[in-house]
This record gives C-alpha cells, structure tokens and sequence, in this order.
C-alpha cells in the first residue's frame, strides 16, 4: 500500500514536502524513515526542543497523541507539521526527541513489540539511553509548563460576563479557573493582579486595561450631542475633498459649487424644477429625459448633474444618540430610450457630518457614449444605500444638462 508523508513549513522547504512510502505500518515507521533517509532530519528534531519547535503529527484532521504513533497507520495521509511551542492552544504537539524514541524504539517488523536496547531495527543502548534521557527530561518540563500556564479556555454563548472581568469563564483563565500564563490571540486584560507576559519573537497581543470609564448615551442622557462639529468641510466624493476646480474622486469628476458662477452661453439644462430623490426606496428613480448632444459645446462628455445634499447625519444608536457621519451611496445611470440600453452607470457615495440647515453643493461630470442615431436618452437615480436620519437628510436634483455652472 502506498503512503503520502507531508512535510509542513520549513521542514518541506529543507527535505520536500512529499514523501511517498510503501507497506508503512506505523506512523513511527514514517518517522523513522524519513530519519534513516535524510540523517540531518533526524538531527534537526533532537535539536527542535531547545529552539522551541515542537511538532503535529495529523492523519485524517486528527492530531496523534504520542502513544498513537505506534498504531497502525491505515490508508490516509500523514502530515507532520511544526508548531510554536506553547502556541498550541488546545492542539497536542509533540517534541522531536519523543518522536525519535518512539520511531527507533520499535521494530519495523513488529510495531506494537515491548521496548528493548538490543536487537535488529532497535537503537543501540547508549543511544536509546540518552534518548530516553533527554525524553524523561523533556516531558517533566512540559508537565511543570502545563501546570503554571494552563491553556485558556474560550467562553462559550453561555459564559458570564465575569470572564471579561477575569471570571473563571473569562478567555483570560485556565479552564480550571486559575490564573492563566499563556497566550491566546488579541485579547485585552482588565483586573488587578493580571499577568503581563514578556514576548519572545513576534506576536499579536492584546493590552492590559489600566483604567476606563464607561457611559451609555440614551435619548435621556446623551453622551454628546455630535462626534465631531458638524461643517461643510466634513463632506468627501467618494473620500476626497472637492474644491472649486474639478477633481478626480475615485474616478469621478467633480468640483464644489460655491454659488459664484451661473449658466453661461452653450449651456443645456433639462430639468424645469429640482428633483428630491426618496432615500428609503431602492429601485431606479427616473429624472428626466435628455437628448444626446454630439456637436458643438454641447458634446457628451461635457454631461453634468448638479447635486444638493443636506443633513448628512446619523446616530450612533438610537434616535437621540450621539449624531455621527453620515452617507448616501447613489447610482447615475443613463440609457437609450428606445431599446434601454445603458450608456452610463456610474456609482458614488457622499458623506460627512452636517446639520439640516447646511446645504452642500456639487457638479459631477458624467461622460457618456452616444448610441449612432439615437438622441433620446432616459437620466435615473438608484439609491444603493444611506446611513442618514431621514428626517434631517435631502438629497436632490437641482440641474441636468450640459455645461453646467460654467460661467462667461
């Protein structure tokens, strides 16, 4: 029967990371193999313990213990990978030397045989002794590491509020309740006496908290009225700052409008009045039908809509909390009237933090490909997302055309 040994991590990038046996009975025989096979493979997990490398031997998702490495090894595929010791958390890694023991002290032909310092396919005594040596030594000090750093338990959907605060069913506890040397990812500590590990390497840890205070903001007490001073120039295009000139906004062009020029010569508006856009619906909202210029200064490319937006504001929670950003994700889309094919679909978002009685002005030019002897073209607004108090926020249409806002 063939077998598939899988060597992880650095261990495959020294000695491959495929080996393929034949009549393998053991996962120790694996072992042994490969230690037979490359000598310096068989050095380099005696000397793993003392560089803080243990080791996972997986077959079929399950991590073997050390005494089901002489188990027979069936028919699936032997992982073996290395692990950061103490890094483990609930997985059962195993050191190199014991691996070493229990490959060479069985025999090829008889796996499951007592030990013994003498005899075909066993380790030499002395060697054997000082393998058993260095294994004795080792697994007192993996006891005695168990012992002062019990592995953190993860608190279920039941565990008490306590375990934030360092109750037994905290993720900063062993399982047993006690206090906990060892680490478990990204999590902040609070309590007096917590341990404060020293890091060796790299490592993506929480802190501990010294000291907090916390409020709730109700629509009785609110915490604060706004984040931040609501103002005009919170407001982004697609995260830029518009100015007076036109300015690239994630692809979009567009430029604040401050009031100061009007519609020159060459101008095409279409829109009689301004259009509200409804913020709670989320299907196309049609504007106003155009005619698709194509000579003189009225060309496509020079398509605009002029924008007003006010009330950009929302809650952190409930209605009467702390008033943050808000924002409105909209959708232009422009298509041929007669066959409704879409010329163009342009997507931004608009946000900032301003009062009902802020207005913000913009322009955006909106480029599109005229359809050959097609003229009639149909302008929608489709509404994709908006995180505003609906009844602060407008959104509205003041003019569609070409060269808007342009000036002498």
């Amino acid at each position: 029967m063939q077998h598939k040994i899988l060597l992880l991590d650095e261990l495959g990038e020294k000695w491959g990371d495929t080996h393929v046996y034949y009549n393998l009975r053991t996962p120790a025989e694996a072992i042994k193999l490969l230690c037979i096979n490359y000598p310096d493979f068989q050095q380099h997990l005696l000397d793993s313990e003392k560089n803080g490398i243990s080791y996972t031997v997986t077959q079929m998702e399950q991590n073997l213990e050390l005494s089901e490495l002489s188990l027979p090894l069936g028919q699936h595929d032997l992982v073996i990978a290395p692990v950061i010791t103490g890094s483990r958390g609930a997985v059962k890694a195993l050191l190199g030397v014991a691996m070493i023991a229990v490959a060479f002290a069985l025999p090829v032909t008889a796996p499951l045989a007592p030990l013994s310092f003498t005899g075909t396919g066993f380790v030499g005594g002395t060697a054997f002794a000082g393998i058993l040596a260095n294994v004795g030594a080792a697994l007192v000090l993996t006891g005695v590491s168990e012992m002062i750093a019990p592995q953190p338990q993860l608190p279920g959907f039941d565990a008490p509020m306590s375990g934030f605060m360092g109750g037994a069913g905290g993720i900063t506890r062993g399982s047993d309740g006690s206090q906990s040397y060892g680490y478990i990812g990204a999590a902040n500590t609070v309590g007096l006496g917590k341990t404060i590990p020293v890091v060796y390497g790299k490592a993506l840890v929480g802190g501990h908290i010294l000291s907090t205070d916390i409020e709730v903001a109700t629509s009785e007490n609110t915490l604060m009225e706004y984040i931040r001073p609501p103002s005009l120039d919170t407001v982004r295009l697609n995260g830029e700052e518009l100015k007076e000139k036109y300015t690239n906004a994630g692809g979009l062009q567009a430029r604040i409008y401050n009031g100061t020029l009007s519609n020159a010569q060459g101008t095409k508006s279409y829109l009689n009045s301004t259009v509200t856009i409804d913020l709670s619906k989320r299907g196309r909202q049609k504007i106003v039908d155009i005619q698709g210029e194509s000579s003189g200064d009225k060309k496509t490319k020079q398509f605009q809509i002029f924008f007003e937006v006010r009330g950009l504001v929302d809650f952190v929670g409930e209605a009467g909390t702390t008033r943050i950003d808000g924002f409105i994700t909209y959708r232009v889309i422009v298509q041929e009237d007669s066959k409704n094919q879409l010329v163009l679909n342009n997507q931004a978002t608009i946000q900032g933090l301003t009062q009902k009685s802020q207005f913000y002005k913009y322009i955006a030019k909106l480029p599109y490909q005229k359809v050959p002897d097609k003229d009639n073209y149909e302008v929608f607004i489709q509404i994709i997302d908006a995180g505003v108090d609906l009844d602060k926020a407008s959104f509205k249409i003041k003019e569609v055309g070409y060269r808007l806002k342009m000036g002498d």
